[in-house]
């Protein structure tokens, strides 16, 4: 089946923009939900930790 339209071309500020925003996607991606410094991963990580008598 033949395209309707043409593909765009990208300009270089097109391409910018989305390598910026590719990377923010990434980065908010891969990040850990909470910081290792905060009080609730601490907790959490204690709450996860076994415990043998």
């Amino acid at each position: 089946m033949a395209r309707s339209k043409p593909s765009k071309q990208l300009s270089q500020v097109e391409i910018e923009r989305f390598l910026v925003a590719a990377e923010a996607m990434h980065r908010s991606i891969i990040q850990p939900l909470l910081s290792p410094t905060s009080e609730h991963y601490r907790a959490l990580q204690n709450t996860h930790e076994a415990r043998y008598p």
